[in-house]
């Protein structure tokens, strides 16, 4: 009979061990399972953050592209608009076709200037008014 007591406690306490294991490991897993939870809701409001700018990027290249076609379409009527007024007037035709003075093609000139040494050194090279022969009398 003590020999059924002992083993009986054996068994009792080996029950307890494997029940005690068996906790650890549902433990174990339910804190894996909660990390697996957090980063799956962590990359799917990445997602969804990443589709709402995506959306929005999308309006915006909408709206630019009808901007552009819209600054298109003016620009050609405005072009057609001077062929034909260069076309129908002699004048203007005549006066369109005329090189503008050299003083003036300079000022339409613009050099490459990157940076404030660049800036100086255009400012300096610039060639300055000639001051008239003549100075005026006090």
């Amino acid at each position: 009979m003590s020999y059924l007591i002992i083993i009986l406690s054996v068994v009792s306490l080996l029950s307890g061990g494997v029940n005690y294991w068996q906790f650890q490991q549902q433990q174990s897993v339910s804190k894996q399972l909660a990390v697996v939870e957090q980063t799956a809701n962590d990359r799917l409001t990445v997602i969804e953050n990443l589709q709402a700018n995506a959306q929005q990027q999308a309006k915006h290249l909408k709206k630019l592209n009808l901007t552009q076609t819209s600054i298109r379409n003016r620009l050609a009527k405005r072009e057609q608009q001077l062929r034909s007024l260069k076309n129908e007037y002699q004048d203007y035709k005549d006066w369109a076709s005329v090189k503008l003075p050299v003083i003036t093609q300079r000022l339409r000139q613009r050099p490459a200037i990157n940076g404030t040494r660049d800036y100086q050194k255009h400012l300096s090279n610039i060639n300055a008014l000639q001051l008239n022969a003549q100075q005026p009398t006090e």
